[in-house]
């Protein structure tokens, strides 16, 4: 039979008493030292009171052998350890006896005739306070722990007999049983009792929870596939959302291709991609020349179209490796895996004629400028599409339509250009 209960019970019931008899010890202890403290204390006052006197005569007379001989007398009580005596001019002839250090000694000054003739030092016998305490402290703390071990033990061998045994019944009752199985009510194998106790309301309360168990089990079969089927089906439902959530959030409304949130997540993904593989990575870079005209000229629904239809030719032109995505406004951005720069200006030049040679609803023939740049190997993504908006701004300063890769930039050229003239 397993008594973990019990036994745990019992663990509780010893810390229990410990603690009690520990705090029961700690308090006579403390009483019982104060008690001794206030023996120390009258007997110091015994000695001023019937002793001070006489060494005072001895001290005035300056006798010596009366004042060692007082003082050893002093010296023999159970509460001093040690006492010296000062006296003579400015008090500078001394008598010892016994040990004279260590705690903090009493100190009276002995008077005759109305002038201080010395002063005596008691050290008190700390040692006798801590024996008494401590075999105090071994008697209590045995008595308690004796006491405590009896009570404990006799509580152990009942709660074992009375609880722990049949709670042990109950739990094998529930191990054995199987909803669907034919239900046979439990019984304590223990003496009838005249009155129901509360391990009997137990008993009766564990007997109709399994009954009540047993017909929630039929329901739960009948029920079980039909709920099976419905939370696949919401599932499903829930994936396929999530998946289009997803989707939405990095996807552009306009132009159905990746948005600045896409490009962005896309780019970091390619450039670890290439660092690992140790392939060359390439951005383009490239913006709708005079867009601005075509809105304030035909109005924001053309200049949408007009962006749709740019998008759908850049999915139409590059290679499937290739990711397109709009910037922003009228730029859009094209991460190419695996390309070089020279591979990547030949499909930015392919890019730009395919784009002027197209004819676009409304407006008609469009152009496009580009800047290309790729990856080294201390560019991180902002680098890099740093280096592939300066080259499109520097297409666009030598006269649009046309591609301008990274390393061709003049920078010297740039400085003065505002972005008023870039548009």
């Amino acid at each position: 039979m397993n008594h973990r209960l019990a036994r745990r019970m019992l663990a509780w019931i010893l810390a229990i008493s410990a603690v009690a008899a520990l705090i029961a010890t700690s308090i006579q202890l403390f009483f019982d030292y104060r008690r001794d403290l206030s023996e120390l204390e009258q007997g110091m006052h015994y000695i001023e009171q019937n002793q001070l006197p006489g060494l005072s005569d001895a001290a005035w007379n300056f006798n010596i052998p009366s004042m060692q001989l007082q003082l050893d007398g002093i010296g023999r009580s159970q509460w001093v350890s040690g006492a010296s005596i000062q006296y003579g001019p400015k008090q500078a002839a001394e008598l010892k006896t016994g040990t004279v250090s260590g705690s903090k000694p009493f100190s009276f000054e002995l008077h005759r005739n109305g002038a201080i003739v010395g002063t005596i030092y008691i050290w008190p016998n700390l040692d006798v306070l801590y024996r008494r305490t401590v075999d105090r402290f071994v008697i209590v703390l045995s008595t308690q722990i004796g006491k405590s071990l009896i009570t404990t033990f006799s509580i152990f061998v009942l709660m074992t007999w009375l609880i722990t045994r049949p709670l042990t019944q109950m739990a094998q009752f529930a191990q054995s049983f199987q909803p669907g199985q034919l239900f046979r009510p439990f019984r304590l194998r223990r003496r009838e009792t005249a009155s129901p106790d509360e391990l009997t309301v137990l008993v009766d309360a564990l007997n109709d929870a399994y009954q009540r168990i047993q017909k929630a089990h039929e329901f739960e079969v009948q029920h079980a596939e039909i709920l099976s089927r419905e939370v696949e089906a919401r599932t499903r439902e829930l994936s396929l959302a999530h998946q289009e959530l997803a989707r939405l959030s990095v996807t552009d409304k306009l132009t159905g291709i990746f948005n600045r949130a896409g490009l962005d997540e896309a780019l970091q993904t390619a450039i670890s991609q290439a660092r690992q593989t140790q392939r060359p990575l390439s951005l383009i870079m490239t913006d709708i020349d005079h867009f601005k005209q075509v809105n304030d000229q035909h109005g924001h629904l053309t200049g949408d179209q007009l962006l749709q239809e740019f998008a759908r030719v850049l999915r139409q032109t590059i290679p499937p490796t290739a990711i397109p995505g709009r910037w922003g406004g009228e730029e859009f951005l094209i991460i190419c895996p695996g390309s070089d720069q020279e591979q990547t200006c030949a499909l930015a030049e392919q890019l730009r004629s395919t784009i002027a040679s197209h004819v676009f609803p409304v407006v008609g023939h469009k152009t496009s400028s580009f800047g290309v740049a790729s990856l080294t190997a201390t560019d991180s993504s902002n680098d890099l599409l740093r280096n592939a908006d300066d080259a499109l701004y520097e297409a666009k300063r030598k006269g649009r339509n046309q591609v301008a890769a990274a390393q061709d930039r003049d920078t010297t050229s740039l400085q003065g250009i505002t972005d008023q003239a870039i548009s």
